[in-house]
């Protein structure tokens, strides 16, 4: 039987730890691009933005990921989460300490520079909307990602902990402090159906986001 996810992710911890350098390359190529994702919705910024602080964000998940003794629940999603809200409380502490803008300028790199997986890819899991003739697959998430930053944040944060995390209905209540996981299906649908009221229909080449 092979790895689970989080015990490969122990496994180059160890290795990098005794001195293989190329662990610590693979442990930011598995979880980089999505904490980055993530800690962006959280923090409000669109992931364009959000590439002024590259370097801030690298050296958070590095911390991070020297902390992972006090992880306790191993399971891939909740330790997403963990990490994600290692790195914003670290990307957000620096922000108050340097009295940081909320929005950046200047030089940004480009959405596929960033290495991000597509948001219609983690969101809409295989029934991802195509682009009508008139839109482009970027035009698609840069409208998805203006419609999650546009949501409640507790719509936001439960679309981010089921699609993007992974974490199950069950984690997720434990998480936001919901009474069970039936409770978190019914937020989690309304969540959804918020999103996609937000998303333009005329970008979709059937006219509708998937449901």
């Amino acid at each position: 039987m092979g790895e689970t996810p989080i015990q490969t992710t122990i496994r180059l911890l160890r290795e990098a730890r005794g001195g293989r350098e190329r662990a610590i390359d693979d442990l930011f190529a598995r979880y980089l691009p999505k904490v980055r994702r993530i800690v962006s919705l959280r923090l409000g910024y669109p992931i364009r933005d959000f590439a002024l602080y590259e370097d801030l964000v690298q050296d958070s998940l590095l911390r991070a990921f020297e902390k992972l003794e006090s992880f306790e629940e191993l399971s891939d999603g909740t330790f997403q989460n963990w990490i994600a809200t290692c790195v914003a409380s670290s990307v957000n502490l620096h922000f108050r300490k340097a009295g940081a803008e909320k929005r950046g300028g200047g030089n940004v790199k480009a959405l596929g520079e960033l290495g991000s997986e597509g948001l219609s890819a983690s969101i809409f899991r295989g029934r991802e909307p195509g682009p009508s003739s008139v839109a482009s697959a970027r035009e698609i998430e840069d409208a998805l990602e203006e419609a999650l930053l546009s949501l409640k944040s507790h719509h936001r944060e439960i679309i981010i902990l089921r699609h993007l995390c992974g974490m199950s209905s069950r984690e997720i209540a434990a998480a936001m402090g919901f009474s069970s996981a039936a409770t978190v299906r019914k937020v989690l649908s309304r969540a959804m159906s918020e999103l996609k009221n937000r998303m333009p229909r005329d970008l979709f080449s059937s006219g509708e986001v998937p449901s």
